[in-house]
């Protein structure tokens, strides 16, 4: 079954998070978001942080491995601790689609971007990330949003 996605263009402000940059492979990726946000959530319920949603923010890598930064949205400055910092996703030009569903079928989503950007003539500046929605037990149920963001000039 194809899944069609829609792609949008918008001027995406920063969404300012606790995260933990870390390297890590394909492989061991699923794994070590969910290691590095059970670092994070701890630290911002310890502080009584209002929080937002999960992101990962992806600064790309090379020879197999990928460097990112997985957090949590925060609503009010905290106090970084240990490895748990403040950072935020890039702001500017972004091509962005909402995949629906389990998460390990997100690929849909990407060659979407991937096929708007070639068709319009742009160009990913090489970071891109997911938001991910509220939980839920129903796979179908999950969003998440993936951004791309674009070259200018």
């Amino acid at each position: 079954m194809s899944v069609a996605y829609e792609v949008r263009t918008e001027l995406a402000g920063p969404r300012h998070m606790a995260g933990i940059r870390a390297e890590t492979t394909p492989g061991r990726l699923a794994g070590d978001i969910i290691r590095l946000l059970d670092v994070v959530w701890p630290v911002l319920r310890g502080q009584g942080i209002p929080t937002g949603h999960n992101v990962v923010i992806y600064h790309g890598g090379r020879d197999g491995a990928l460097t990112v930064e997985a957090g949590v949205e925060v609503l009010a400055a905290f106090a970084g601790h240990g490895d748990v910092r403040p950072t935020a996703t890039p702001a500017g030009p972004v091509a962005t689609t909402a995949h629906f569903g389990d998460y390990s079928r997100m690929g849909g989503a990407y060659a979407a971007l991937e096929h708007w950007c070639a068709a319009n003539g742009r160009r990913p500046a090489g970071v891109n990330w997911e938001v991910y929605g509220d939980w839920d037990e129903d796979p179908g149920k999950l969003r998440t949003d993936v951004y791309f963001l674009l070259e200018t000039g």
